[in-house]
């Protein structure tokens, strides 16, 4: 996948519009809808700024790898008991589960 492809699925994976990114990134909504859309490419600030917002290496984004994170961050305690729990979730409350996450974050994220 390109890195348009990249990004689009970023965006969508965190439940964000791209005007809320450009937004929290201080960018133009047509820079970065052009990134989306495959017909504008970031300088070498902006690929580090996207890579470090979805927490991702430049290598993912530019499609040179499919490991999202070079080194992944060891999880704290509660982390891992996260993880345990929603392993052991049916798969239809995995997705509820995700789907309250998400609801809580945006929450928080109007609430700042």
């Amino acid at each position: 996948m390109d890195f348009a492809g990249r990004l689009h699925q970023l965006i969508e994976e965190s439940d964000i519009t791209q005007k809320e990114l450009s937004i929290q990134l201080h960018m133009a909504k047509t820079t970065l809808n052009g990134y989306v859309n495959n017909y504008r490419e970031p300088d070498f600030a902006t690929l580090a700024r996207l890579a470090k917002y979805f927490n991702v290496t430049t290598d993912y984004l530019l499609g040179i790898s499919d490991l999202k994170e070079a080194c992944p961050m060891p999880l704290s305690e509660e982390e891992g008991r996260l993880i345990g729990l929603y392993r052991r979730l049916q798969p239809e409350k995995r997705e509820l589960l995700i789907e309250q996450a998400k609801t809580l974050y945006r929450f928080e994220q109007k609430h700042l």
